[in-house]
């Protein structure tokens, strides 16, 4: 018989599957908000609603224009994961919470290590 997945892994691996649906070409990044073992809200990196997104455009801007890790965010089409799933989250859920997240990346489809890289650039 199969050991039983822990919680903090079975979230995580929730936040993979979301990550699935990311629109971003160069890595996908799926977040779970959970509170009280109940997941509140789940976010994946893409364009906002309403705007064009890169897989739909064939194309990444700042890939495009060789633009480095960390320079030129404004040109990104992209919403962070954890941004969507917050903005798709009551307030009152969101305290207390704990926000899952993992990440993919797009060209070898390996799970982002935290060793590797940040999700986002520490100011």
């Amino acid at each position: 018989m199969a050991e039983r997945r822990d919680k903090v892994n079975y979230y995580l691996d929730l936040a993979e599957v979301v990550a699935q649906r990311g629109t971003c070409l160069r890595r996908r990044y799926g977040a779970v908000i959970v509170k009280n073992d109940e997941v509140i809200s789940t976010g994946y990196t893409g364009a906002p609603r309403g705007r064009q997104n890169c897989t739909d455009m064939g194309e990444c801007i700042r890939q495009k224009m060789n633009i480095p890790r960390g320079e030129r965010y404004e040109l990104c089409r992209s919403v962070h994961a954890e941004a969507n799933a917050i903005i798709s989250a009551a307030r009152d859920q969101m305290i207390g919470s704990t926000l899952y997240l993992s990440g993919i990346e797009v060209e070898t489809g390996e799970i982002v290590r935290n060793s590797v890289a940040a999700p986002c650039v520490k100011g």
